[in-house]
């Protein structure tokens, strides 16, 4: 009976992973484009950001990969503790950001000058949607027997 359950239990991760990183990766491109093509054309930047044309696409693809699959796993160890449904998911998302974007990018603009303060802050609300966006999904139809 413990093995059915954990066999349901990884199908019920990797099914919601799939759906979360297909659902991102369609949303995310255009999401990138939108957020970061004022920097794109900022001379100001032209040494911060690789031009458009020679932008390896796989990198930011198998970031999102990794990235969606480690949430799913954090949103699994923590589901037990949160609000059930879609509340439950939009919280984590939120609190994950904040402890995973917000207060790194806090610090390093307090004690660097790496670039521009509002670039960090756009890489956090782009961050911060993929957080919210995956953990809703993951969230979504989780009831346990």
């Amino acid at each position: 009976m413990k093995e059915v359950q954990k066999t349901e239990t990884w199908n019920r991760i990797l099914v919601r992973f799939l759906l979360a990183f297909a659902f991102w990766e369609v949303v995310a491109i255009p999401l990138r484009m939108l957020f970061f093509s004022k920097f794109y054309f900022d001379p100001n930047f032209k040494a911060v950001f690789v031009p458009m044309h020679e932008v390896y696409w796989i990198g930011p693809i198998a970031g999102d990969l990794i990235q969606c699959f480690f949430l799913a796993l954090l949103f699994v160890f923590s589901k037990q503790q949160l609000p059930e449904g879609l509340v439950g998911g939009i919280l984590f998302g939120f609190l994950f950001a904040i402890t995973a974007y917000v207060g790194p990018v806090l610090l390093l603009t307090n004690l660097t000058n790496l670039t521009a303060n509002y670039v960090w802050w756009v890489w956090v609300a782009f961050q911060t949607l993929f957080s919210i966006t995956v953990s809703s999904i993951y969230s979504i139809g989780w009831q346990e027997d």
